[in-house]
């Protein structure tokens, strides 16, 4: 069952309201750019791939039936351009984006410390989750980030629902091995 809000904005829409689809991209495009930057792994085809994937979605607004979440029939919209983006590139390294700490006007140490512990978290995750398949990756961020079901994940990628469970358990430990590694790294680096 969709939510009520995006079936009126998907009834504007189709009635003609282009500003109803800018609605549902201002709801949808943290969600679509972070999806997509876990399997492209590269900022700026991440983008592409987002502003493909609402391209997409707009043009095929009147396939969606409503008998699955809007936001599940996004997603797979979005997971089937990154897929496609991919196999189109050709073999290239993939460079690491710097992390920058957002700068802050305070003065409290305790709290810049805190803010900064969790922005470093943030980047040795976002470095581990790299190192992961694409696929694997993009299934970890849907069921613990966005906390979607085996269900909703198979209707987003249309892998079924064992594959999804071993892809996730793979995952979970490749992950763990990447993590383990890189906090390895880290601690050599501060003795």
């Amino acid at each position: 069952m969709s939510d009520p809000n995006d079936i009126k904005l998907i009834k504007l829409v189709r009635a003609g309201d282009v500003s109803a689809f800018a609605q549902i991209i201002d709801k949808y495009q943290h969600m679509a750019y972070t999806l997509a930057n876990s399997i492209v792994k590269n900022h700026q085809e991440a983008e592409e791939v987002a502003q493909d994937a609402f391209f997409k979605a707009y043009k095929s607004l009147d396939k969606f039936k409503g008998d699955a979440e809007f936001s599940t029939w996004l997603y797979r919209i979005i997971y089937n351009t990154a897929i496609s983006k991919i196999r189109s590139r050709k073999a290239e390294t993939i460079t690491l984006e710097s992390q920058e700490v957002d700068k802050q006007n305070t003065f409290n140490f305790a709290d810049n410390l805190h803010r900064l512990e969790r922005q470093e978290r943030k980047v040795i995750l976002k470095k581990a989750l790299k190192e992961l398949k694409e696929e694997d990756a993009f299934i970890i961020i849907l069921y613990y980030y966005k906390e979607h079901s085996i269900e909703e994940i198979e209707k987003a990628t249309g892998l079924s629902k064992s594959n999804i469970k071993v892809k996730l358990h793979r995952g979970r430990k490749q992950l763990q091995q990447t993590l383990e590694q890189l906090l390895r790294t880290e601690l050599k680096s501060f003795i």
